[in-house]
């Protein structure tokens, strides 16, 4: 086997992005998501992870989608990949955290948003500093509501 008859495998319909091409590609999907254009973001970040499954920036943004579109067990699957990915970005543990309190789940929400706070110890990234407050925010709920993992599973 030769890298050479590798490269000869493509695909007609889809022309391949360059590293420049994708980066862009990316910016109109973090745009879009910022301009609160979830659905249209989430489209191309899909188009974005199936030409390269294993950037984990890409699955991040698709969980952030899922999460933004209140698709929570997506999103958490999403995260889960991202951070098997990349174990070193703290951006999946935050939001990983988020899903887990939108589902009553305040000790895995903290134990997320603890992890989040300790690839960052020095606070230098300013997403860890929301880790620390909401990892603060699921431990008073937790003490104040001890069953609340057994209770609810987060459907309405």
């Amino acid at each position: 086997m030769t890298t050479e008859s590798k490269a000869s495998v493509t695909n007609d319909d889809v022309k391949p992005l360059s590293g420049p091409e994708m980066l862009e590609r990316a910016t109109e999907g973090f745009n879009l998501f910022q301009d609160g254009r979830f659905r249209e973001s989430l489209t191309l970040f899909q188009s974005l992870a199936a030409m390269d499954p294993t950037e984990a920036y890409f699955q991040t943004a698709l969980g952030a989608c899922h999460l933004a579109l209140e698709d929570l067990d997506l999103a958490e699957s999403y995260f889960n990949r991202a951070i098997e990915l990349d174990p070193s970005d703290l951006t999946p543990f935050v939001n990983r955290g988020e899903v887990h309190l939108r589902l009553g789940k305040v000790h895995e929400a903290a134990r997320d948003f603890n992890h989040a706070v300790g690839l960052d110890p020095e606070g230098q990234d300013p997403l860890s500093a929301r880790a620390r407050m909401l990892a603060a925010a699921a431990l008073e709920s937790a003490e104040e509501s001890p069953a609340s993992e057994s209770g609810s599973d987060g459907a309405a």
